[in-house]
């Protein structure tokens, strides 16, 4: 008798639906590109790069896991992001960048990760096109932190994150213009920049599918 394949949490039909699929990567440039045309010089191309947007399963619920920079980085030090980093030349794709980045950052192997689809490209203002991979994470990993890169990794609830009102815009100034960022807290942590504009992409999908 064969076993009836376990069901997936709620929710992730809708994340499924929501991201681009696998057979339709993103391309540069990043859906926020028209806010840096002050930044960087016109036809100027951004260093590829990759996160994994790490969907953990737990029972029938979903949280989103995060990682939290080491405070002794020369950039973006201290700061909640996604696992990832530049795309090497050695990666097949976008896809082989954020797992490899996640394993050694975070000792997620590879194994317990299924990408299901992308999210839409986001320049970040160091200059990198990030693409946004969506995956499922096992509830089961457990964790080997890149000490020199990571200090700690945390889930936040996939439940909380959708709520509305939950992530919402500010306005800094910034280089001399006022700009819009996105941030949230969870629990005395700070989610801003890249990282929350990423959920805010995803959100956004989610509300147009």
């Amino acid at each position: 008798m064969m076993t009836p394949p376990p069901l997936e949490p709620r929710d992730a039909a809708r994340l499924r639906r929501a991201v681009r699929s696998l057979d339709d990567p993103p391309v540069a440039p990043g859906w926020n590109a028209g806010e840096l045309t002050d930044v960087f010089e016109p036809g100027l191309s951004r260093r590829p790069a990759a996160v994994l947007v790490p969907f953990v399963r737990r029972g029938d619920a979903l949280s989103v896991l995060f990682t939290r920079r080491n405070e002794h980085l020369r950039q973006h030090a201290g700061q909640v992001s996604f696992p990832g980093g530049g795309v090497d030349a050695g990666d097949a794709d976008a896809i082989a960048a954020a797992l490899r980045e996640t394993e050694e950052e975070t000792g997620i192997a590879p194994a317990l990760v299924e990408p299901f689809g992308y999210l839409d490209c986001f320049d970040t203002v160091s200059g990198y096109c990030v693409t946004p991979v969506a995956g499922f994470v096992h509830g089961d990993y457990s964790v080997r932190l890149e000490a020199a890169e990571v200090d700690e990794v945390f889930e936040v609830p996939l439940d909380f994150i959708l709520a509305p009102d939950t992530l919402h815009r500010e306005h800094i100034l910034w280089r001399g213009r006022e700009r819009d960022i996105f941030a949230f807290e969870w629990e005395g942590r700070r989610i801003w920049g890249a990282t929350a504009a990423i959920l805010k992409n995803l959100l956004d999908r989610l509300e147009n599918t």
